[in-house]
């Protein structure tokens, strides 16, 4: 909730300027845009392979656990994604909560980092109570959640819902003036349950109304007059993991950002809009207990706009791809793949100098060495080369830890 003061400083540095013409460039919802390369980068390249996923979400609530990763994106950005859960059991009754998840993927406007701190209660035997909160420095943006969970077969069956109340001292502790019209209150759930067959549904999300704010007093905030926010997302997930390396996982990501602001200085109040669906299978088998393969396809829907300040449309489809090929030893394995992109995408704006139609093909060759240090570490490591585009294609790690 802090971009009121990050986008203080450019509009200080935009109204200051004699002419007030912003390039489209300059605006910072626009980079992901221009990264054409971005999806088959953080959805097939740099993705978690379905095994490592499949083990994160039975374990999640279990232990502890920690994922991260990192690799390049552009020649000065690097996607890093964090995701950590602390499950410490402190007696028969009470378990230390703790979780911080950083979501790096850029073809998405807002880069979320979320720590939340606190305690689980056990009422009976397969449920408990949970409340969290975020220690921020800021103290108006300190975010309390609380809920319910039911558990089954050791804590990898799970229903846990929760209430997150974000900002709940905002209006008593911002040094803005700001006054909270509609208090930013979101539903949080994350879901496990077997189903026939050996086959799981998963599903976690976080749904709710945004906040809405105004800013009445412009000597405290010389330049925002108002500011809405809200941002949700959303999965659904089917799988199945046979003991002989078998895998299948089909899933559905949907997401929705809308922001608007209003600044005393006229010209540049704006509201945007970006919403993602993203359609995905995924199979692998191992071959003759050598020989592993691995087949990975999306179609990514997204839409975007922007009324007002940089007024323009932003449409994009794309069908992507990766095949993955790995030769195994007992600990380790040795992987090559080939990913590819197919997008759709057109730009449009008042000035019709600006729109523009990107179609081209994009693919990669990749090899991969994964390493496993136990049956509760593995780690990962890659290198690719863009052979459409010529050009070196980023390195990658990530890395799987329960503890």
């Amino acid at each position: 909730m802090r971009f009121v003061r990050l986008w203080a400083l450019p509009i200080l540095l935009l109204v200051s300027s004699a002419t007030a013409q912003v390039p489209a460039t300059d605006w910072e919802f626009e980079d992901p845009y221009r990264d054409q390369m971005l999806y088959l980068h953080a959805l097939v390249n740099y993705s978690y392979d379905l095994q490592w996923q499949f083990d994160w979400e039975r374990r999640q609530l279990a232990g502890n656990a920690l994922r991260v990763n990192t690799g390049s994106v552009t020649s000065t950005k690097l996607l890093t994604d964090i995701d950590l859960r602390i499950n410490q059991s402190l007696n028969d009754k009470w378990r230390f909560q703790g979780s911080f998840k950083r979501q790096g993927l850029r073809q998405r406007p807002n880069r979320e980092d979320q720590l939340l701190l606190g305690f689980e209660r056990s009422i009976f035997d397969s449920s408990a109570v949970y409340l969290t909160v975020n220690p921020e420095f800021n103290k108006e943006f300190i975010d309390v959640a609380a809920g319910y969970t039911f558990y089954r077969d050791d804590r990898q069956q799970y229903v846990r819902v929760g209430v997150v109340l974000e900002d709940v001292s905002y209006d008593d502790r911002n040094d803005l003036g700001g006054i909270t019209e509609q208090d930013p209150i979101a539903l949080q759930w994350a879901v496990r349950l077997g189903l026939a067959n050996d086959w799981f549904l998963y599903s976690e999300g976080k749904m709710g109304s945004g906040f809405e704010r105004i800013f009445p007093d412009a000597n405290a905030s010389a330049d925002v007059s108002r500011h809405n926010r809200r941002v949700n997302a959303a999965q659904l997930r089917v799988s199945r993991v046979s003991e002989d390396g078998t895998a299948w996982s089909a899933w559905v990501d949907w997401y929705e950002f809308n922001e608007v602001m209003q600044f005393r200085q006229p010209g540049f109040d704006y509201d945007y809009r970006n919403t993602q669906l993203n359609i995905a299978a995924e199979h692998t088998r191992v071959l003759r207990d050598r020989h592993r393969l691995r087949l990975l396809l999306h179609y990514v829907d997204k839409k975007a706009e922007s009324r007002g300040f940089n007024e323009h449309n932003y449409d994009r489809s794309d069908v992507l791809g990766g095949a993955f090929y790995e030769y195994l030893w007992p600990n380790s394995g040795l992987m090559f793949g080939y990913a590819f992109g197919q997008p759709e995408i057109a730009f449009r704006a008042p000035d019709p100098t600006e729109n523009y139609n990107l179609d081209d093909y994009r693919d990669k060759l990749i090899i991969g060495w994964r390493y496993n240090f136990s049956e509760d570490a593995q780690i990962h490591v890659s290198l690719s080369h863009e052979v459409s585009a010529k050009g070196f294609g980023g390195g990658a790690v990530r890395f799987q830890m329960f503890f």
